[in-house]
């Protein structure tokens, strides 16, 4: 860890914006033919220049200013295409509605993980910098990546500062002790120093988005507090069986422990089918949470039981509970029993009315559900980001005071093409077309199917036109508007690029891939759970509650992120219409992980009593009781932890946190204690149902053991009243 933390050092700067996009689309083969051949590209940087005066920018002196940025800017290095309201192909429709802006659009050469040091530079130079009577400020895609990354590194020290103290007053609630709430931080803390040296190695194999350290780091310490938690739970438990401290710490890993092992795996799992989808976003993020989970997975069962060897009986030192007036304290009976617990009651109450209690959540289910079925999916803008960051203004700037979207330019590429007047009239027919405003072809232009301008249209091997629509690149009617370029005849092949073409091919890779990375995950799911329980229809069972948990959370997600509901509890963002293209998957993969984690802990107390008594319901009741007070914490740390995320002002790291943390909330509560016990009881001796291949002798299925030897003294009783 130490080595970590050194290595991983200034990780921020080695993290790459973007790779939101498929390398293999029509709209990424566009981009490259038109940087390899024109050398050019889609308009990733404007620069609005607003008349401090007040006056037209067509003053003399606004023009020479004007003038002179254009030239400097053109010559600046990686910037490879300029258009200027103030350059040689003035064109008006870089000039705003009243007169007293105009824009300068520019191509940074790279992709959008290779600009983002231009880009620095860029800003350093020219944001908030004024040229004779010319404010400028900054924009485009370019500008809008480095913001972002800049407001993530702040909303990450802003959310760790927010959930690290709140943690270490609820571990301290659930263990009374000041030394024990400290070790699930310790071994959080821990995670995240790992997780930065992990990020920092996989930077220097592969391009890794700096969205990874967001997510990997918070999904490190909510899991690393979660293993820590339920281990430190079971060797409270085995303290006060055993005597001595070395057998409580074995018997802790070797139960709770082999529950850490297969949580893990179904956590790791799930994240793993990102790994089919070809955006790099998404696969670095995998890579990165696979890397996670393992580093959490070994301070667990590594680090943990050395802390617990080298306290020992200090662990329950600095108990707060002494400082607690004795009128305060809460009173537990002598004789209390485990049938007086909260959760062996409120199982009890749903086994006995299973349907009812059942067919309500479900219920509630569907109505949360329902939003789900009117999602609609675009990929993020400067949008995402507050009101008050310049990228955002000056992209508001520009959609409501200009004539036409400079940014949303289509680029068509059209290759071998023979044929006097064919590419006139192929650009005459696409000026047309709704929306479009005019079409470019060199310093040639067109508008309504007229030729405007420029010089003879020359018939080439190689040609790309530039059409410029009045529509937000990432609405329906830009994807119309799309459609009817590539379907309109064209006199060679075409490929079209541009951010609406970029948007939309990428969804479809994603939707493509979403039913191989659904079956990916059910299929691992089910093996996992099925190696834990030696049954067939857990898991089945566990797949469909899951299931529930997840459209109730996306139908929620739509109601409050794509239609603007609730802004006031989960804070200010901007309502596109749409959530953010690869979250919902995110989600997803993490919140069926998550939930499988949970799925994972309550069946291990639960098969190991049923192992012990063969009674179903008793084996709920009793599992339950004994894990879900574990259950119920670790949700609730775990929720405090992504609803932190939560505070983020970036849209889809704001809709990322809400959304694992209902589904976290949704899982533990209503799914683990209401829904599970209900399906169990009505199942029940067919939960236990397993292949008779898979069926082991009676001796061996005893609290798992693998001989006699092994038993507690609680089960060789219990044998041997059975007979």
């Amino acid at each position: 860890m130490i080595a970590a933390l050194g290595f991983g050092a200034g990780i921020t700067e080695r993290l790459a914006g973007g790779g939101f996009y498929s390398g293999s689309s029509e709209a990424q083969r566009a981009a490259a033919a038109l940087e390899q051949r024109f050398h050019v590209g889609k308009p990733n940087l404007v620069i609005l220049a607003t008349d401090t005066r007040g006056r037209s920018v067509d003053d003399p002196v606004a023009v020479a200013a004007g003038e002179a940025l254009t030239r400097e800017l053109a010559a600046a290095p990686a910037i490879t295409t300029v258009s200027s309201y103030w350059g040689p192909d003035r064109s008006e429709l870089l000039r705003s509605n009243d007169g007293t802006r105009a824009l300068i659009v520019a191509h940074v050469e790279g992709d959008e993980r290779e600009f983002a040091a231009t880009a620095r530079h860029l800003i350093a130079t020219y944001r908030d910098t004024e040229r004779g009577p010319l404010k400028l400020e900054l924009g485009g895609e370019a500008v809008s990546y480095d913001d972002v990354t800049d407001q993530l590194n702040h909303d990450l020290a802003v959310s760790e500062a927010i959930a690290l103290p709140v943690i270490l007053v609820l571990m301290t609630l659930v263990f009374g002790s000041l030394v024990a709430a400290s070790l699930p931080l310790v071994i959080g803390v821990l995670s995240i120093v790992g997780s930065l040296g992990l990020l920092a190695l996989l930077s220097a194999l592969t391009p890794v988005s700096n969205y990874a350290l967001n997510v990997t780091t918070i999904l490190g310490l909510a899991l690393a507090i979660d293993y820590t938690l339920l281990v430190l739970t079971r060797f409270r438990e085995e303290r006060t069986r055993t005597q001595s401290l070395d057998d409580a710490i074995t018997a802790s890993v070797r139960t709770a422990g082999r529950t850490v092992v297969f949580s893990a795996a179904a956590v790791a799992l799930s994240v793993l089918a990102l790994l089919v989808f070809p955006m790099m976003f998404l696969r670095s993020i995998a890579y990165a949470c696979i890397g996670v989970i393992l580093l959490a997975t070994m301070c667990a069962l590594v680090v943990l039981p050395a802390l617990l060897r080298l306290l020992g009986p200090r662990i329950d030192s600095i108990d707060v509970r002494r400082v607690v007036p004795k009128r305060f304290r809460r009173r537990v009976p002598a004789d209390r029993t485990e049938e007086d617990g909260f959760w062996f009651r409120s199982s009890r109450l749903v086994m006995r009315r299973p349907i009812l209690m059942g067919s309500a959540v479900l219920l509630l289910a569907l109505l949360l559900a329902a939003p789900f079925s009117s999602i609609r999916l675009s990929f993020s803008d400067d949008r995402s980001l507050p009101a008050t960051i310049e990228s955002r203004s000056v992209g508001d700037v520009v959609r409501s005071q200009f004539p036409a979207q400079a940014t949303a330019a289509m680029d068509v590429v059209v290759e071998g093409f023979a044929g006097e007047g064919q590419l006139d009239r192929y650009a005459a027919t696409l000026s047309q077309l709704p929306h479009v405003v005019a079409v470019k072809l060199g310093l040639t232009s067109y508008v309504d199917g007229q030729r405007i301008g420029g010089g003879p249209v020359l018939d080439t091997e190689h040609a790309y036109l530039r059409l410029l629509p009045d529509v937000d690149p990432y609405s329906d009617a830009a994807h119309l508007l799309l459609g009817q370029v590539r379907q309109t005849p064209a006199p060679g092949a075409v490929y079209v690029g541009g951010l609406t073409a970029e948007n939309l091919d990428a969804k479809n890779a994603l939707f493509d891939r979403v039913p191989l990375a659904a079956a990916l995950m059910v299929v691992a799911m089910f093996g996992v759970l099925f190696a834990f329980t030696r049954s067939v229809v857990l898991p089945v069972k566990a797949l469909l509650l899951n299931v529930v948990s997840l459209c109730a959370t996306l139908g929620a997600m739509v109601f409050i992120f794509q239609e603007g509901h609730l802004r006031w509890l989960v804070g200010e963002f901007a309502v596109t219409g749409a959530l953010a293209t690869p979250v919902p998957i995110l989600i997803i993969c993490l919140a069926f992980g998550l939930s499988m984690d949970y799925e994972v802990f309550l069946l291990s107390r639960i098969t190991e009593e049923y192992r012990t008594h063969g009674d179903t319901n008793r084996a709920v009741m009793f599992g339950l009781q004994r894990v879900g007070p574990v259950v119920t914490a670790a949700a609730l740390i775990m929720s405090v932890v992504f609803i932190a995320m939560a505070t983020s002002a970036v849209s889809f790291v704001k809709l990322l946190g809400v959304g694992v943390t209902l589904a976290i909330l949704f899982d533990a509560t209503l799914i683990r204690a209401v829904l599970m016990p209900a399906a169990m009881t009505l199942l029940g001796s067919a939960n236990w149902w397993a292949p008779r291949w898979r069926r082991r002798p009676a001796h061996l299925l005893v609290g798992g053991a693998r001989r006699p030897s092994q038993l507690t003294v609680r089960q060789l009783r219990a044998r041997l009243a059975a007979g």
